[in-house]
């Protein structure tokens, strides 16, 4: 994108701050995942990585290892269209489990909006230390909960759930959805929040 997505607007938002009005009513605390004093300013605690260059390996890392309550909901900046409902259904899977993990429409695992528990954190640190990057080795190694997207496709806005912005493709056609919506919920009610 060639520039810190986070920072993105969509209808006149940060597309961070999407995210974090999606994990307020769920969680008691938010904190950011960032290597850069610019996330000050959103008011939350900011943890940097203590290995950076590692990747989403090291987000979880970090994650688990500032977390103050169990679990913890890990979720992408660049996913503005999750909602709490989401949030409420992934935190209410029942198990002994240490990864809850959605898995999208196209059959992907979305382990960048996804909830941890600590005891991952040593087999996330070993696999780290071996210097493994794929998240997907977390999910051999750990009992985990792959929640498959007919179990969510119920939910409203379920098929935007998981559309990333990566490209500048990406963000102008969240950008359309955005306002397509908005101009939807004029016709046909109350905005739906984000």
């Amino acid at each position: 994108m060639g520039k810190d997505k986070a920072w993105l607007e969509l209808g006149g938002r940060a597309m961070i701050q999407y995210v974090i009005a999606a994990l307020l009513p769920v969680t008691t605390r938010v904190a950011i995942i960032a290597n850069s004093p610019e996330y000050d300013r959103l008011g939350l605690p900011v943890f940097a990585d203590a290995r950076p260059g590692i990747g989403p390996l090291e987000g979880i890392r970090t994650a688990l290892c500032n977390a103050l309550t169990s679990p913890v909901v890990l979720v992408g900046c660049d996913l503005p269209f999750v909602t709490s409902e989401l949030f409420k259904l992934l935190l209410s899977i029942p198990g002994n489990y240490h990864a809850t993990v959605p898995v999208g429409a196209d059959g992907k695992l979305e382990p960048l909006c996804a909830v941890y528990f600590p005891e991952a954190l040593p087999v996330v640190t070993d696999l780290i230390a071996r210097g493994q990057r794929k998240i997907s080795l977390l999910f051999d190694r750990v009992p985990t909960r792959l929640v498959s997207f007919g179990e969510l496709r119920h939910l409203a806005g379920s098929e935007l759930f998981f559309e990333n912005i990566n490209t500048p493709e990406d963000y102008a056609g969240a950008s359309e959805t955005l306002r397509l919506n908005h101009s939807r919920n004029r016709t046909m009610g109350p905005p739906r929040q984000y």
